[in-house]
């Protein structure tokens, strides 16, 4: 008897402070992975949640916009213009002597746009991004002061006897890239801590370049040489973008790649004239003209990575990048060289390609509303 009242008076007493519990339940700060924790406070369920529960604002459905300012270069090969002789040469004939010149690029801004919508519920956003990029560079060479070194051309000199050296010559290069993307976007949330989304959609590219040579020889004689090539063209691409919490304050580690493949038309131009004149030869007349066009496929690799500093409000979410960004193209840049014979012999091709590396600094400002 004295046991069964003794459960009974433990089973009230847990009851009694179960309730007590639930009115006085004090409002502390809990982790949670998916949705805010719902506290009681007096009659009332509020939600309650640590700075970690909702990082990324994933229930909110947001217009976003993301503007980058873009400081980078290009690094590209098969861009030699001439050669300045650093030792004398060991005969007649001789092959390359001395260090070669090349068209270098110059450190350039660019800018980079999107706007897009994410439909929060399901966890996925549609956007569009444009990108804007255009290199310069300019180089020039005079010839060595020693009268036994010279100053030679890696394409034809302006006297095609070849007994006449360079006294001066200059490489003038251009490189405009613009690209369109329309993409969309699967989010993910594997912990509170981490957001990959994965995105694919269609790219459209137009990239031109403009490579312009001039020469000038020790009797006034000039040439000036014109290589052009330009793409445009559209495909696919696919990629992911990972944001990786790293503690109070706001602070992330984000990271992205892409890998498009671009179908289109490409077309290559050189074009050379030379003001030289003699028997035989007509200096109204191009000394080099000649072209090709194709339809070709281009991949287009894009990664990127580095720290960000991200923060929830009420109204709206922003975020600040700063990154370093690397962009490889494949596929574009040709330089196509051919011996110089008689009219009615054969031109020898030579074809030089390289792969054009665009990469530097990338700084992205990001807001939600």
């Amino acid at each position: 008897m004295n046991g069964r009242i003794g459960i009974v008076l433990t089973c009230l007493t847990i009851a009694a402070y179960a309730n007590q519990t639930k009115d006085c339940q004090p409002l502390l700060a809990k982790k949670c992975d998916n949705q805010p924790i719902r506290e009681w406070v007096g009659e009332q369920q509020v939600s309650v949640c640590s700075y970690d529960c909702d990082l990324f604002s994933r229930d909110k459905k947001v217009l976003f916009v993301n503007v980058e300012f873009l400081y980078w270069t290009v690094t590209e090969g098969a861009l030699d213009y001439a050669i300045k002789m650093k030792k004398a040469a060991w005969g007649n004939p001789t092959d390359a002597v001395g260090h070669y010149q090349r068209a270098e690029f110059d450190w350039r801004p660019g800018l980079r746009v999107s706007f897009g919508y994410f439909n929060a519920p399901h966890y996925w956003d549609a956007y569009a991004q444009y990108t804007y990029f255009h290199a310069t560079g300019h180089e020039k060479v005079k010839k060595p002061h020693n009268p036994t070194r010279f100053l030679n051309g890696t394409w034809p000199q302006p006297d095609p006897s070849g007994d006449v050296p360079l006294s001066h010559a200059s490489s003038s290069i251009g490189l405009t890239m613009n690209l369109l993307d329309l993409l969309a976007t699967r989010r993910f949330h594997p912990n509170p801590h981490l957001r990959i989304r994965a995105n694919g959609g269609i790219a459209i590219g137009l990239l031109r370049q403009n490579w312009e040579i001039n020469y000038r020889d020790t009797n006034w004689n000039k040439s000036h040489l014109h290589n052009n090539w330009h793409f445009g063209g559209a495909g696919i691409q696919f990629g992911g973008i990972v944001d990786w919490f790293m503690g109070k304050g706001g602070y992330y580690l984000t990271a992205g790649s892409s890998l498009s493949f671009l179908a289109g038309s490409y077309k290559n131009v050189t074009k050379q004239k030379s003001t030289f004149s003699g028997p035989g030869f007509d200096p109204s007349l191009p000394l080099r003209n000649a072209h090709y066009q194709d339809t070709r496929l281009i991949p287009h690799f894009r990664i990127y990575a580095g720290p960000s500093w991200q923060q929830s409000f009420t109204r709206f979410r922003t975020e600040v990048q700063l990154a370093y960004e690397l962009n490889i193209w494949a596929n574009l840049h040709e330089v196509i060289r051919t011996s110089s014979d008689a009219p009615t012999a054969p031109k020898l091709t030579s074809l030089d390609s390289a792969w054009i590396g665009i990469q530097g600094v990338t700084v992205r400002w990001n807001l939600d509303f």
